[in-house]
């Protein structure tokens, strides 16, 4: 099993791994409203009691939604394919 938490300070060659846990990371950490990473132990476990609140979790998911939106409608790339 990966630990997210901690690392050995090496860097591996090539691109970076995409995880689950770091692309919820980079998608708390756009959200301009709330204070959510998931950096630590006790953030994974403030996760969880949202997403065991459902109306909270579907308003943070719905946030993250719209954060993500905006920031494809801003990239002149995204149109390309």
């Amino acid at each position: 099993m990966q630990c997210y938490f901690f690392s050995d300070n090496k860097r591996a060659r090539g691109r970076p791994q995409t995880t689950l846990p770091i692309t919820l990371n980079n998608d708390l950490k756009k959200l301009v409203a709330t204070k959510l990473e998931l950096i630590t132990q006790t953030d994974l476990d403030t996760l969880r009691l949202i997403a065991e609140d459902r109306p909270k979790w579907n308003a943070l998911i719905a946030e993250i939604r719209k954060t993500a939106e905006a920031a494809r409608s801003d990239d002149p790339a995204s149109g390309r394919l």
